[in-house]
C-alpha cells in the first residue's frame, strides 16, 4: 500500500509563509516591480547553462510571489514559493542541482564587461539549498567587491515546497550578507506555515 502524502499546503498558506519588508530589516517596502525570469541571456552563453537556467524557470512563475526593495537603493529581494507531489518537487530540485553545476562557473568577458557566475554556499537550510551567484562589472575590478550589478539566487527545498530566493542590487548598493539572512527568515517562515498545514 502507497504511504499517504501529508495534505499540500493551501496557496493562502503560502502565500503567508512570503517574506515581509520588516523580515529584510529597515527601508524595505514591497516594489511594483515583477520579476519573472532567472539571470538574463547574456550570462547564460553556455549551451548548458541556458538549459539549466530554463529549467529553473518554472519557480518563478508562482502564484506565491513577493518581491520588496529598500528604499532609495538599487536593491531588492524576490521570493517564490512552490509545493507539490513529490515528483514534482524532486524534479525542480534536480533542475536546482543542475544549474549549480552548469553555470556555476560560467565567465563572459567582452571589451568593455565581464560577467561571472559561481556556486553559492550559505550553509544548511531546509531539506536541501543550491544556489549561484552572478557578479557582473568592468574586466579589470574585483568583481566580488566593484560589480556593477549582483545577483544571487537561492532555492531551497522544505518538504515537498520550494523557495525561490532572488537578491539583486547595483552600483555598490548590494549587501551580500543579506542574501543569508533573508534565506534563514523564508525557510523559518516556510517551516512554520507547513506545521501549520
Amino acid at each position: 500500500m502507497a504511504e499517504s502524502s501529508p495534505e499540500p499546503p493551501s496557496l493562502d498558506q503560502l502565500r503567508a509563509a512570503l517574506l515581509l519588508p520588516e523580515d529584510l530589516g529597515e527601508g524595505f517596502t514591497r516594489s511594483a516591480i515583477r520579476n519573472r525570469d532567472p539571470l538574463y541571456s547574456s550570462v547564460t552563453r553556455s549551451k548548458a547553462c541556458t538549459r539549466a537556467v530554463k529549467g529553473i524557470a518554472p519557480l518563478y512563475r508562482a502564484k506565491a510571489a513577493t518581491w520588496l526593495k529598500k528604499e532609495d537603493k538599487w536593491e531588492g529581494v524576490s521570493e517564490y514559493i512552490v509545493s507539490g507531489t513529490r515528483g514534482k518537487i524532486s524534479a525542480l530540485e534536480r533542475a536546482a542541482k543542475v544549474m549549480v553545476r552548469d553555470c556555476g562557473h560560467v565567465t563572459v568577458t567582452t571589451d568593455a564587461t565581464k560577467d561571472t557566475v559561481r556556486k553559492l554556499s550559505v550553509g544548511r537550510l531546509g531539506d536541501g539549498v543550491y544556489g549561484i551567484k552572478l557578479r557582473s562589472g568592468f574586466p579589470d575590478r574585483n568583481l566580488d567587491k566593484e560589480s556593477m550589478i549582483a545577483i544571487d539566487i537561492m532555492i531551497i527545498r522544505v518538504r515537498n515546497t520550494m523557495i525561490v530566493l532572488e537578491h539583486d542590487g547595483h552600483v555598490g548598493q548590494f549587501d551580500p550578507a543579506l542574501t543569508r539572512s533573508a534565506a534563514e527568515a523564508a525557510t523559518t517562515r516556510l517551516q512554520e506555515a507547513l506545521e501549520n498545514s
